[in-house]
């Protein structure tokens, strides 16, 4: 009879130590069986001690499993970190983009050129890199994760982070530009050249610079300053703040706060501030401030222009008797509306009078005994009402303030003309009309002690 022989066992790892293989073989001829104590010998013999499965050792000999290879070890592989990453909340790009409409026809006085942002608006978010985490084989020896790479970027001029690092933002308002691989804001735009084909209209929440001229059919539009070094010709100019144009405005539209140009022609001009130029020439003017024409001939010749404050020029009119209408003042304008201010506050006193007196009675009743649903209702209404009313009445009688403060102020209003008035002239003085009948040398036209507007 054969001799005996007793069952084996091999443990085998991976060359990497990740993983951990039994085998059992079965006796023969009636030899010794391997048991689990030999199994969980061989495994520390070989220093396999990190997730040893002993759920699946055990099952080898309830399940018989001889002569197969099962997995009794599996290390754990090392997790990398992620890489950091800018999540941009705009387009990185510089490229000019064509705006077209759905028949693909390209409009170009819109180039997309300005790309206004307020301050505070995010511009990206930063998701930092992961360290990871590291691994262990089978021997419990741990393995070293790879940690992800910060992300790449730059801060560029006008924008911030937040404290943690994490956001980007706009730190000023501006224009937001993609340049050198970051983004800018740029407080003021400049336009190096000519505002044309090329560069299409501009509309931006601050300050315009133009080196060039700005040519016919384009616009401009700012929420600051606009300042023009060239000419602006068939074109329409608004700014929130100041426009100064460096050379002529021809057929032009111009808006601003203080406007000066060398000289207007043709032109519609909305002033808020003062209005300066060298010539005026049959424009149509307004202007909350001084308007006055200076240096060199500084004359106004054809056109309305109208001033709440005074007009100043060497010569008013020309020697053609070109129609030149000036008008200073509003006192006609702020009288009606005082007026109008007076009648609505003898209502609401009157209805402030009846609120109070239903809040009364009311609350009379109230402590008396508890009010209906509807009667509550009309109290709680009648107070709101009251309140409402009150807070109108007092910014009412405080614009009647305004209004008496603006005429006293206009009351002394004058064209001062230190060369030359010509006939076909008119002047307007807070409702008085004199046309000039005379050619006048220096002279101060105002309203005189008679009542009547005099040249002087």
């Amino acid at each position: 009879m054969p001799e005996p022989i007793n069952g084996t066992l091999t443990v085998d790892t991976d060359d990497k130590f990740m993983t951990a293989h039994l085998i059992v073989y079965e006796p023969e001829f009636g030899g010794k069986p391997v048991t689990y104590q030999q199994v969980c010998d061989e495994l520390t013999l070989k220093n396999i001690r990190h997730n040893v499965d002993f759920d699946a050792i055990k099952n080898v000999f309830e399940d018989n499993i001889f002569g197969k290879s099962v997995l009794v070890a599996k290390g754990d592989s090392p997790v990398d970190g992620e890489n950091g990453k800018v999540l941009y909340h705009f387009k990185q790009s510089d490229a000019q983009e064509f705006k077209e409409d759905k028949y693909g026809n390209v409009d170009y006085h819109d180039l997309g050129l300005i790309h206004n942002i307020v301050e505070g608006t995010i511009i990206a978010e930063i998701i930092p890199e992961t360290t990871g985490t590291p691994g262990k084989d089978v021997r419990g020896i741990e393995i070293p994760q790879r940690p992800g790479n910060p992300p790449v970027y730059s801060i560029g001029t006008g924008v911030k982070a937040s404290a943690d690092g994490f956001i980007l933002f706009a730190g000023i308002s501006g224009n937001l530009k993609w340049t050198k691989n970051q983004f800018v804001v740029e407080k003021d735009v400049t336009i190096s050249g000519d505002v044309d084909v090329s560069v299409g209209n501009i509309d931006f929440i601050g300050d315009v610079i133009v080196r060039g001229n700005v040519e016919e059919g384009y616009e401009i539009k700012s929420g600051g300053n606009i300042t023009i070094f060239g000419s602006v010709t068939g074109a329409k100019i608004t700014a929130a703040g100041n426009v100064a144009i460096h050379m002529g405005v021809v057929s032009s539209e111009v808006s601003g706060v203080d406007v000066s140009a060398s000289f207007f022609e043709n032109s519609d001009i909305n002033a808020k501030g003062k209005l300066t130029a060298q010539n005026f020439i049959a424009c149509q003017a307004m202007c909350a401030g001084k308007l006055t024409a200076s240096g060199g001939k500084a004359a106004i010749i054809g056109g309305k222009y109208t001033s709440l404050s005074d007009i100043e020029a060497n010569i008013i009119g020309s020697d053609t008797y070109t129609r030149t209408l000036l008008v200073l003042g509003n006192t006609a304008v702020l009288t009606e509306e005082r007026v109008e201010l007076m009648k609505k506050i003898d209502e609401f006193e009157n209805q402030i009078d009846q609120l109070g007196k239903i809040c009364s009675a009311l609350q009379l009743q109230k402590k008396a005994a508890p009010l209906t649903e509807d009667r509550e209702e009309m109290l709680v209404t009648s107070i709101r009402a009251k309140y409402v009313h009150q807070r109108e009445l007092k910014a009412m009688k405080q614009r009647v303030l305004d209004i008496d403060k603006e005429i006293d102020i206009s009351n002394d209003l004058k064209v001062v003309v230190r060369r030359s008035l010509f006939p076909g002239v008119s002047v307007r003085i807070n409702g008085l009309r004199h046309n000039v009948a005379n050619v006048n040398g220096q002279c101060t036209v105002r309203v005189g002690n008679s009542g009547d507007i005099e040249i002087k």
